[in-house]
């Protein structure tokens, strides 16, 4: 190991990286090689700053969620779980753990995440978890949030149609510009990928995030915790992140002639193969805002900017034409990895408008 003296506060060459020390917690952080130069090291080491951004206040809370984060973060594999501890510290950066009461929770969902009730439903359950943690630290004796009643997200309502489903399905693949007083088309190149993500979570009607995880093979270090496709079994095997921590429910799911299609469709993409079935040209899968972001382009392209489909929409969709087609309400709920039927209903009803053939008369007077 190697020591040279820092070119900025906190930052130390070792085996040929830049590390930098950070903070309260004194834990070395690979910033990048040498080789790389100092503008590149600088540059991480701001983004690396910007994660753990030291909030002005006169209150503990700040410093006891960096430390709850710190000690808890390997247990949630939720990528956005970090930053809700940094919402948390700007929120109470001056107040102390002993202040801490059910109208302080109130009045921090509210001033945050008014119009959002999801979120706050997120945030509490961050802030329940935090207080727990901070009542076995005999910091606090009752959990706040405990008293803290919000009301249920209401369930969308949005069904993409076939039609428009099929629009912007083909308006990932290419787009159309002027040059020259001349209308040229031109190839997207992530369009093929990116096709074969909406129709995977068509097909399956798994959450996004599972088809953007989905890896060809199980993954050795976490094999009861990754959806992988087991050609020799002839299902895909998801696991749901979102379950993971609550219900632990999975599905297997029995690999059709159209998902078989789409699958081989994305291993004769690219170059470079990874071990992601979604994958970008460097092999590495898709992030979250990169996929949202070309489904909103190829959305836009199609004349749709102003309808308010999401991806989230698609499992809708698939659930819905599911039904239509005559499967039970059971086998969606297992397809969808529901524990209860109420919640695969949320997913259907009032999605399927019924016509109703009841005639009336207007009640009219008898003639004399």
């Amino acid at each position: 190991m190697t020591n040279r003296k820092p070119p900025v506060r906190r930052v130390y060459v070792r085996d040929g990286s830049y590390y930098w020390v950070q903070p309260y917690t004194e834990r070395w952080k690979k910033l990048c090689r040498v080789e790389d130069g100092e503008v590149r090291m600088l540059e991480r080491l701001a983004a690396e700053k910007a994660k753990i951004e030291k909030i002005d206040g006169t209150g503990n809370i700040p410093h006891l969620v960096d430390k709850y984060v710190r000690l808890h973060q390997k247990d949630h594999k939720e990528k956005a779980w970090p930053a809700y501890g940094r919402y948390v510290k700007r929120g109470f950066a001056d107040v102390d753990i002993d202040q801490m009461d059910v109208p302080y929770v109130r009045q921090f969902l509210k001033d945050n995440w008014k119009d959002k009730p999801h979120m706050q439903r997120v945030m509490r359950a961050f802030l329940s978890g935090f207080f727990d943690w901070c009542i076995d630290q005999r910091l606090m004796t009752t959990n706040p949030c405990r008293d803290v009643k919000l009301k249920k997200p209401k369930p969308r309502t949005t069904l993409i149609s076939g039609d428009h489903f099929a629009a912007i399905r083909e308006c990932m693949l290419t787009f159309t510009y002027e040059r020259g007083g001349r209308q040229l088309t031109a190839k997207v190149p992530t369009g093929p990928m990116m096709q074969c993500f909406i129709d995977l979570c068509y097909l399956t009607a798994q959450r996004s995030t599972e088809i953007r995880n989905l890896r060809w093979t199980v993954d050795p270090k976490d094999p009861d915790g990754c959806s992988w496709v087991d050609r020799a079994a002839g299902v895909i095997h998801f696991r749901p992140s979102k379950t993971e921590d609550s219900s632990g429910v999975t599905v297997d799911f029995k690999i059709t002639p159209e998902i078989e299609a789409v699958l081989e469709r994305a291993r004769g993409i690219g170059r470079v193969k990874g071990v992601h079935v979604i994958h970008t040209k460097q092999g590495t899968p898709y992030a979250a805002n990169t996929a949202l972001k070309a489904w909103k382009v190829a959305k836009k392209r199609a004349g749709l900017e102003d309808v308010r489909y999401t991806i989230k929409d698609i499992r809708a969709m698939a659930l819905t034409d599911a039904e239509n087609a005559g499967y039970d309400i059971e086998a969606l709920k297992e397809t969808a990895a529901h524990t209860n039927e109420k919640q695969t209903l949320d997913y259907i009803k009032s999605r399927n408008v019924p016509t109703s053939e009841i005639r009336l008369h207007v009640p009219l007077r008898a003639s004399a």
